[in-house]
């Protein structure tokens, strides 16, 4: 047995993401996302914690992101899983949510500002993520051109990029 194979196992990472729209707006969160830690715009949403479903951690996620109250998901917007060498297998399922309560008003100290953009200018702001798996999907997503339920499978390694398939 090497070291190599003695090291402890990465841990799986599990994210949920939320797609809320207000009429032909898209709340947006603005976090450090850049590869050199600028702040950017994204969908709100985070990680799911152990002993937690989906569901709970999308609506603690989004209050602590949004301030939002949410309801349960009524759909699942898409899927993605990612193999990088930071977080090897990571699952991200953003969800669409149609009833919230509440006003937004961001309770993460990460969250520097969260707004409701109309569409065009959200795609603008997501069009400026790094990485395609962060971008691509969501975009795709909000414009119809990536069907509801869709999948996307990508790999990073050594800074590359790439979408291994799609279904």
């Amino acid at each position: 047995m090497t070291a190599e194979d003695s090291e402890a196992p990465k841990s799986r990472v599990q994210l949920v993401i939320g797609i809320i729209r207000q009429g032909n707006e898209i709340l947006l969160v603005r976090e450090s996302l850049g590869a050199a830690g600028e702040l950017l715009w994204s969908l709100p949403g985070g990680g799911v914690e152990d002993g937690e479903l989906m569901h709970e951690a999308l609506r603690r996620e989004l209050r602590e992101e949004t301030g939002l109250l949410v309801d349960d998901p009524v759909r699942t917007a898409f899927l993605m899983h990612i193999d990088s060498e930071p977080s090897p297998s990571a699952l991200a399922v953003p969800f669409g949510i149609d009833e919230w309560s509440g006003d937004v008003a961001p309770q993460d100290d990460d969250i520097k500002q969260a707004a409701f953009f109309p569409l065009p200018d959200a795609l603008k702001l997501l069009g400026e993520l790094d990485g395609a798996a962060q971008r691509e999907p969501v975009v795709g997503y909000l414009t119809g051109d990536v069907a509801s339920g869709a999948t996307r499978l990508y790999r990073n390694r050594c800074g590359d990029e790439t979408l291994v398939a799609r279904w």
